[in-house]
């Protein structure tokens, strides 16, 4: 296919995304009731010496939306998130539900994504090592107490973590040359405005990334960042797919090389797309 036709289809497929998440979140937002019931949940969380974990950011997993988060496999994506105080201490809404807790302070700022060499991290785990499950109830306060064992992950620990199911690939600009510092998030429905479910590494100098995630259907995006909402100008964007997005099915204990992505610069409306920005050749 000639790069000027696909780049076309590129553009008007990112569009009719859009339009169609909007509507679909118009959709949802009319269909949804009117008042959600929500409870409150409180604690501390500490790293292992007893220093506070200042300005983390404390995560809530929805259980119904779903698998637990597994660090040492895979990073999924927080339901609610809210920066602590300088105290580690966290007071927060959430709708009421079951719910799996964890932390993370990252060096880079950025807010979402799998967790980089010398982040802080915490996972609340039970007496047998898995996810920690937390009922909230509506109009209530759910007091967690203090954790105790937020640490700092090291190269080799990233390193070593088990990755037994992922996605692998390589992501171009138009012009066929790597992008770095993108990222690819995946989806379990086509449309913009749902929170992504998992999020791959920052693509490296020759555009090489991997996603890990668990069984299952999903729609792939690549973004500067880990927002799920539509792009804004400047930033690139692109999907997998030819023409329209197409799901990716991956089965447990699965890793899938191959997959590929072309991006473009979005511009909004206005002047065609530039190329994205190709890591500099050595």
């Amino acid at each position: 296919m000639p790069i000027r036709l696909k780049l076309i289809r590129l553009i008007l497929a990112v569009f009719i995304i859009i339009i169609c998440g909007n509507a679909h979140a118009n959709e949802t937002a009319q269909d949804a009731p009117e008042e959600v019931k929500k409870g409150t949940v409180t604690g501390r969380i500490l790293l292992k010496d007893g220093t506070p974990l200042s300005w983390g950011q404390v995560m809530f997993y929805d259980y119904l939306s779903g698998p637990p988060p597994v660090p040492s496999r895979y990073e999924r994506t927080p339901d609610i998130s809210k920066t602590m105080d300088a105290e580690g201490r966290f007071k927060i809404e959430v709708p009421e539900g079951r719910y799996y807790i964890g932390a993370v302070k990252r060096l880079s700022g950025d807010r979402l994504g799998p967790p980089q060499e010398g982040d802080y991290i915490f996972r609340s785990l039970d007496e047998k090592g898995r996810p920690k499950e937390y009922s909230v109830q509506a109009d209530k306060v759910l007091d967690v107490g203090t954790f105790t064992g937020a640490f700092q992950i090291t190269d080799k620990e990233l390193d070593e973590r088990r990755i037994t199911t992922a996605l692998k690939g390589t992501i171009v600009n138009q012009e066929w040359l790597p992008v770095a510092d993108a990222v690819v998030i995946a989806f379990t429905e086509p449309y913009l405005g749902k929170k992504p479910l998992f999020a791959s590494n920052k693509s490296d100098k020759d555009g090489k990334y991997i996603l890990p995630l668990t069984e299952g259907t999903y729609y792939l995006r690549v973004r500067n960042s880990f927002a799920a909402g539509p792009p804004e100008p400047g930033q690139i964007v692109g999907y997998y797919g030819e023409g329209t997005p197409t799901p990716v099915s991956i089965k447990d204990c699965e890793v899938i090389e191959g997959i590929d992505f072309q991006v473009v610069v979005f511009v909004g409306r206005g002047p065609a797309p530039r190329p994205a920005k190709a890591q500099e050749k050595e």
